[in-house]
């Protein structure tokens, strides 16, 4: 912590505690943004060709066209997929760091630019989790993610910061951020389906694209739908107000906290929103406070868990990082560490058994597999496991990989020394960096104001080219100004070359059929896919239409010309057909109307004048 914040937390310690994040829930935001983060990076692959490619619905050429300036992206530089695919495994790879605290600073740098990158390939596709993962990924780079709980702190040779709540503009930055995503959408929910109405939530869980079987089984309810639209809405209006407040700081800001990963649970429960909601709830365990950890740790100590012993070889520096890795990834903060030869009893057992020592409070001596798995009992964090790590049929293969690792710790070693060296780390950033931070903080803050029309749009102009560079132009309309009423579903009738009808999109059901499905947000390959064919439809995307019309000619025909009876099965002619359906108020029928909105040729030249 530098020095003005160390003064401010000494002469105004509730502003302190308002503003600041202890390190251990930054470590906790850390492994929960990494892991989501990894998760969506991992994901990616399913649809590599489709989206991020040139030979996918969006090539490079015409992503430029189409998209506005001061976007930026790696993903431009090569549009083949073996190079999309080195990209998304180096955003991995930087993601895993990222949620380990490995080499954090890269980690979180990288990360950000990588994923910066990745959404501004195909902004067709994207879902307000994409942005508000980049955005929470932007102020990572100025924080000490890694000052707890870390690889970077098991093996600096320095100490890590003392205070356990740090305060920063950054931190600032982060709990703001976090809230916006509520508080602006809050206020472009203008519609009187939020207020007074309070019928949004029966809308949304209307929008078959994205309603699940609980969301539509819960429309059943009139009344539990008007009490979900006030909890949300006032949630989103108020709880941002109200968790920055100094009165009954830690309860309100605990209970807020759990409300809003409430709303997002049910969100997940009911409708199909992609990541947004596994984003939203990592954002909001930096609203955890220090007194949480502090009381974690009396339980701790009141169960003796601060006990254990971990005895180590002093000739092996491979088991030194070992150990201190296990301490801190486990969660073991008061676990001593020493080298068995200073100890008469652990140098007995190390050397007559080649292993390497644990002892519990209780004084009860643990070796190889089995000192393992009490340390994984006494993790917070993996002993609820416990009664997988107790199985006695793992013991045997447990040692036998003890052993290996023993026959080859040289080789370890060697590469340890190379990838995981012990070394000094800063874990926060500089004076310089914080102040940027703090430019930041009063950038966004003015950025939202505008997109709730507050400021001139000269400002916002002048803004907007530095915001779209970084990737942080934000705007948390979802739901807003009310649900959408326009919905439906998509039927592709195709002919092929000997003369048969299908449906495109679903191809083994035969013929087209036009009935409504009964999930269609089930229905779709993932919320990608989702996005994609839900945007399709609409006005300003229609140049989509026919770039989607050439991959799906691509994909089927692939392969086709090789044979003769290939020949006979090529796609020749489809159709893109949207049943749009209205929804009415409660209580009304819904209407459904048919609209074609594209007709497409695989082979213009053999097809003229063919399509119906």
């Amino acid at each position: 912590m530098n020095a003005p914040a160390a003064d401010l937390t000494s002469r105004y310690p509730r502003l302190a505690e308002m503003i600041g994040i202890d390190l251990r829930t930054l470590a906790l935001f850390r492994v929960a943004l990494g892991l989501v983060l990894l998760w969506c990076s991992l994901s990616a692959f399913r649809d590599l060709a489709a989206f991020w490619t040139d030979a996918g619905v969006l090539p490079r050429t015409a992503m430029i066209e189409s998209d506005s300036q001061w976007r930026l992206s790696l993903y431009l530089v090569n549009g083949q997929s073996w190079f999309v695919g080195a990209l998304l495994l180096v955003q991995s790879a930087c993601a895993l760091m990222f949620a380990l605290g490995w080499r954090m600073r890269w980690a979180a740098v990288l990360s950000f630019v990588l994923w910066a990158s990745f959404i501004n390939r195909n902004p067709v596709v994207l879902i307000g989790g994409d942005l508000l993962l980049c955005c929470l990924l932007f102020w990572s780079m100025f924080l000490p993610l890694a000052a707890r709980y870390s690889v970077d702190a098991a093996l600096a040779t320095n100490p890590p910061p003392e205070n356990d709540l740090h305060v920063s503009w950054a931190t600032l930055g982060l709990l703001l951020q976090v809230m916006s995503v509520y508080f602006f959408s809050a206020i472009l929910k203008s519609g009187r389906e939020w207020w007074p109405d309070f019928s949004a939530v029966y809308y949304a869980l209307m929008l078959d694209r994205h309603a699940l079987p609980l969301g539509h089984w819960l429309l059943k309810f009139p009344a539990l739908m008007k009490l979900l639209s006030i909890y949300v809405y006032f949630l989103e209006l108020l709880g941002p107000i109200l968790i920055f407040t100094p009165w009954l700081l830690r309860p309100v800001r605990f209970a807020l906290m759990l409300a809003f990963m409430l709303m997002h649970v049910g969100f997940l429960l009911c409708l199909q929103l992609g990541h947004f909601p596994f984003v939203s709830i990592a954002s909001l365990t930096a609203f955890a406070g220090g007194w949480l950890w502090d009381a974690a740790a009396r339980r701790r100590a009141a169960r003796q868990d601060g006990g254990l012993r971990i005895y180590y070889d002093r000739d092996c520096g491979f088991c030194l990082k070992s150990v201190l890795l296990m301490r801190q990834l486990f969660v073991l903060p008061a676990a001593r560490i020493a080298p068995a030869q200073d100890t008469p009893r652990a140098r007995t057992l190390m050397e007559a058994n080649n292993s390497w020592v644990v002892i519990d409070h209780d004084e009860q001596a643990y070796l190889k597999w089995p000192a393992l798995t009490i340390l994984l009992r006494r993790s917070p964090l993996f002993g609820w496991l416990w009664f997988l790590w107790r199985w006695p049929a793992l013991r045997a293969p447990g040692n036998a990989v003890y052993h290996f690792v023993a026959r080859h710790r040289g080789a370890f070693g060697k590469v340890s020394a190379r990838l995981l060296p012990q070394r000094e780390t800063a874990f926060a950033v500089s004076t310089f960096w914080d102040r940027v931070a703090g430019v930041f903080v009063v950038l966004v803050l003015i950025w939202n104001l505008h997109t709730i029309n507050l400021l001139p749009a000269a400002s916002y102009r002048a803004m907007t080219p530095a915001f779209r560079v970084l990737r942080i132009d934000q705007l948390w309309n979802m739901f807003a100004p009310f649900p959408l009423k326009d919905d439906g579903w998509w039927v592709f009738p195709a002919h092929l070359a000997d003369g048969r009808e299908i449906d495109l999109l679903h191809p083994r059901r035969g013929a087209p059929d036009y009935a409504k499905p009964d999930n269609y947000a089930l229905d779709q390959e993932n919320i990608r896919w989702l996005t994609y064919r839900g945007r399709l439809w609409q006005k300003n995307y229609a140049e989509h239409r026919r770039w989607y019309g050439q991959y799906l000619c691509r994909q089927w025909n692939a392969g086709k010309m090789a044979t003769p009876e290939g020949r006979g099965e090529r796609l020749m002619t489809f159709k893109m057909v949207y049943m749009l359906e209205r929804t009415p108020p409660p209580g009304q029928t819904p209407t459904v109307e048919q609209q074609v909105v594209w007709r497409h040729e695989c082979y213009p030249e053999e097809t003229k004048g063919q399509i119906p």
